[in-house]
Order: C-alpha cells, then sequence, then structure tokens
C-alpha cells in the first residue's frame, strides 16, 4: 500500500524548496518585504472567504466544499496578470469554533491547497484567521442578525472566554508550525478586524495579540507578523498595542475613510475631498494597509482609487484592495458592490470592458518587481 502525503505535508516541502539558502535567507527577504522606508513591494488585493452554512448557504451560493467562495486558477491567473504579487487570504481559522478546539482537516487542506496555488500564480500570501474558537463569521455582521441568517450564529465568546482566547494561541502556533517553511507565505495576520472593543469593556485584545504572537514564535522566529489594532482595524487604536520583543512584526490597519463615501448606496450623491483620500500614516516603522477599497459605483471612484493608491505609494506602504473576484460566478453575480469589473453601473451584470478602477490599480501594481 502506498502512503501519499496530504496536501498539508505537500505545502511544507515545496515550501521548503523555495528557501534558497535556508529559512534564515527567505526569513530575512520576507521583513525587507515590509520596509516602508524601501517600499512599497507587496501590491495585491483581498479573498474573502468564510465556512459554508448550507442551511443559510445551500448548496451553490458559496460552492459545495466548506469555505466559500471558491477561488478559482483563473481568478489567481487575473490578478497576477493585473500586476499583483499579494494576495490576503482573508480566512476561517483551522480549528473548529466550538469545543472541543481542535484542527479541522477540511479546512487545513482548503488552505493549504490556495497558498500552493497562490504560489504558482506568482503571488506572495498573507495567512489572515477571520474567525476561530468563540467567534464566527457573522460578528462582522452583528447588526444584521435575524436578516439572511439567525442572530443565534453570531459567536462572540472569545472576547470574555479565557479557554478560547487559548485555543486562538494554539490555532496560531499549530498553522506556524506547518507554514514556517514556506518562502511564499510572507506573513500571519493574526486576526481580522479585531473588534472586542465594540463588544466588552475592557477590551483583551492587545493581550491576546501578544500571546498569538509568541504562540507563533515558539515556532516560526521569521515569518513577520500583521497585528490590526482593535476597532475593525482601526489607526485610532494602535497606541493599545505593543509589538515590542515579537520579532519581525508590521501594524496592519484597514482603511475606508470617508467610510459614507466608500460604502454609498448606489446613486447616491456622496462625494469625498482630496485630503480625505489620502492615508494618515501611523506611528509605526512598519505598517501596511491590509483593506481599503469603495464601492465600484461610487461617483468618481476611479479618481479616490487614484489618489488613495499615490498616498499609500509615497509612504511606501504596502496595500490589498477589497476585494478581487473568485471566479464563482453564482456568488459574483449576486453581491458585486466590490468587483471593480463590474464597472459604475449599479445595474451591472456583467463584467465591463476597460473597469475604471481597474486600470487604476492595473497602473500602480505594474510597479511590483519581486514575486514568490
Amino acid at each position: 500500500m502506498v502512503i501519499r502525503p496530504d496536501r498539508r505535508t505537500v505545502l511544507a516541502a515545496g515550501g521548503a524548496s523555495l528557501l534558497l539558502g535556508g529559512q534564515r535567507s527567505a526569513a530575512r527577504r520576507k521583513i525587507a518585504l515590509w520596509d516602508n522606508a524601501s517600499g512599497p513591494h507587496l501590491r495585491g488585493a483581498v479573498f474573502p472567504q468564510r465556512r459554508v452554512y448550507p442551511d443559510i448557504d445551500g448548496d451553490s451560493f458559496l460552492g459545495p466544499g466548506p469555505v466559500g467562495m471558491p477561488v478559482s486558477n483563473r481568478a489567481l491567473a487575473s490578478l497576477a496578470e493585473a500586476g499583483a504579487n499579494l494576495a490576503v487570504l482573508s480566512h476561517p481559522g483551522v480549528f473548529t469554533e466550538f469545543a472541543p478546539y481542535r484542527a479541522d482537516p477540511a479546512i487545513e487542506d482548503h488552505l493549504a491547497d490556495l497558498v500552493e496555488r497562490c504560489a504558482r500564480h506568482g503571488l506572495f500570501t498573507v495567512i489572515a484567521f477571520r474567525t476561530g474558537p468563540g467567534r464566527s463569521e457573522f460578528t462582522f455582521h452583528r447588526d444584521n442578525g435575524d436578516s439572511w441568517f439567525p442572530s443565534s450564529m453570531i459567536d462572540e465568546r472569545v472576547w470574555s472566554d479565557a479557554e478560547m482566547q487559548s485555543a486562538w494561541a494554539d490555532m496560531w502556533r499549530h498553522t506556524a508550525g506547518q507554514f514556517r517553511a514556506n518562502a511564499a507565505v510572507a506573513g500571519y495576520l493574526l486576526m481580522v478586524e479585531p473588534n472586542g472593543s465594540h463588544i466588552v469593556q475592557n477590551s483583551p485584545w492587545p493581550q491576546m495579540a501578544r500571546r498569538m504572537a509568541q504562540a507563533v514564535r515558539e515556532v516560526d522566529f521569521e515569518t513577520p507578523l500583521l497585528i490590526s489594532p482593535d476597532s475593525y482595524a482601526s489607526v485610532a487604536h494602535e497606541s493599545d498595542l505593543e509589538l515590542s520583543g515579537l520579532g519581525p512584526s508590521v501594524l496592519a490597519i484597514h482603511d475606508y475613510a470617508p467610510y459614507a463615501y466608500t460604502h454609498s448606496d448606489p446613486n447616491s450623491a456622496a462625494s469625498f475631498a482630496v485630503e480625505a483620500a489620502q492615508i494618515s500614516p501611523p506611528q509605526a516603522a512598519r505598517w501596511m494597509v491590509g483593506e481599503w477599497g469603495v464601492r465600484r459605483w461610487a461617483h468618481d471612484a476611479a479618481r479616490f482609487a487614484a489618489l488613495r493608491l499615490q498616498s499609500m505609494e509615497e509612504q511606501g506602504a504596502n496595500s490589498a484592495w477589497f476585494n478581487w473576484p473568485s471566479g464563482w460566478r453564482a456568488y459574483e453575480e449576486a453581491e458585486n458592490g466590490w468587483n471593480p469589473f463590474f464597472g459604475q453601473d449599479p445595474d451591472a451584470t456583467r463584467p465591463v470592458i476597460n473597469p475604471p478602477i481597474v486600470d487604476v490599480l492595473r497602473r500602480y501594481w505594474s510597479r511590483n518587481t519581486v514575486r514568490p
């Protein structure tokens, strides 16, 4: 009987083969990718994904697998062909959300496959966990309970449960042990948009983040840690974090200001002032914008995108546009407000020729020079 290695084992071996001169040599290259003084070096987009719940998703909306939407090879190729060299994998955590907290092989294999395919298409990846023990996807939709999903699916217990907080550290120790040798993994984002400050008094996020970071460092001394402030990665909470002594680390903020403009409804008259399109730099020496974007139909959206990109260029900040289409048609036809390929018409039902926002992204992404 031939025993075949699973995808996670293959991934680790494949990653090791990329380490020209060993892990330490690759690691020096990795942290150099996040150097604002000489950057930006990584420009790309986010692929947001979540666990599939058949009771609310059916069997086609997010695809038939455990995680949706499926990201096609064509989608990865189109991102690379547009000039991007970064894919932020905003992904469900690989541990179960309910006790006993342990690795979920189906989620692990999905992540490993996606990291591997991104590398084949010339894309560095950031592994970013949206959910995990005591935190469900529906924390991002907490104001919409009992609309398209029951409120009972909102799980935010991690902010008040010490066992769940420990399990997040265990999850990251486990994940880092699998990906530490992979030179195409440019960083670990410990939690996507931590929001403890919106749920409990005296949010434990700064202590949780440090504990997760230390768990990673038990097995991986080199891969850069991307750590977001509380309040959905708001720069206003930067001072709450203590990043010293954690090895290579990067502050990862999200910036959708001005919110009334970037999230405007179809046919809205919302606009922006030029100065509002600029990014206000954090205090951290190394920082990046892990999510930024604007709804495709917003007035003068392409100009806003160009101004924001130019601002990040001037400050040497790596960045990821939210979001790049996955190629899963059932989802993209229904939810395309953030899909720049559909152009400016809110009623568009298919991609357009020469979408203006994509043209802007291509112009800046063409400056990328490094690939995994």
